[in-house]
């Protein structure tokens, strides 16, 4: 009984539900992409440097793409193969996916996203805590982004506090990310590739400079995730 939920989770229907929404935001993509190149003629934006931003868009969004991949890979033995490639595809994050799930769960006396024992009751549950909460972020925007927005214009002119404000909440919200990370003395790695990482993409921007080649600047942010990723593997390799 407790793993019955997962021969509806992995049903064909359920497949072709959830290939609906995936493929809205495929066709907006691509949509998106058309009225770009567009605008960019019109803009009379020189066709190589279109080149270069979709190029470095690309590889950018490959790596972090990564952790959404594990998070993929996690929660499918307990959800099942179409659910989280849902909820990862449109509107989820891996950080929150993985979160609400192992949450919702606990909340059910059960040890959390590793355990197995899921009744099709819990697993409703974690889908509707998944799509609800996460519904809180678009709502907002309908309501509130407009309004937000033109303010923020008005401040940009006027200047004052409130730009001053804005630029202390974006470092807030960077050293929230940040420090924890920097300051968790019982994870060394982790505090060694945050600074290799770091120091990765001020030398490559350094070194665009010096040398005149842009291509290192450009990819100054996937490079230095490549080498902060691969000090870690080295570090835990070697110690």
């Amino acid at each position: 009984m407790g793993q019955s939920y997962l021969n509806i989770a992995n049903s064909t229907w359920v497949f072709l539900i959830v290939s609906i929404p995936i493929l809205i935001v495929v066709i907006q993509a691509i949509l998106f992409l058309r009225v770009s190149l567009k605008e960019a003629q019109r803009q009379m934006i020189a066709r190589d440097t279109v080149k270069k931003v979709i190029t470095n868009s690309a590889i950018f969004s490959i790596i972090p793409s990564l952790p959404i991949l594990i998070s993929l890979a996690v929660l499918m033995p307990v959800l099942g193969k179409f659910i989280p490639w849902l909820r990862l595809s449109v509107m989820g994050s891996a950080a929150y996916e993985s979160f609400a799930a192992d949450l919702t769960i606990k909340a059910f006396g059960l040890t959390g996203l590793g355990d197995l024992s899921l009744t099709p009751k819990i697993f409703v549950s974690v889908i509707w805590v998944m799509t609800l909460v996460i519904m809180v972020g678009p709502l907002l925007n309908i309501f509130v982004l407009k309004p937000y927005d033109k303010k923020l214009r008005t401040f940009k002119k006027t200047g004052g506090f409130m730009m001053v404000a804005v630029a202390a909440m974006f470092i807030g919200m960077l050293s929230m990310l940040t420090v924890p990370v920097l300051l968790n003395f019982q994870q060394p790695v982790a505090i060694l590739t945050a600074v290799v990482a770091g120091a990765s993409v001020v030398l490559l921007d350094w070194l665009a400079k010096k040398t005149g080649k842009k291509a290192l600047g450009e990819f100054s942010f996937p490079l230095s995730m490549l080498i902060g990723m691969a000090a870690a593997v080295l570090t835990n390799s070697l110690f």
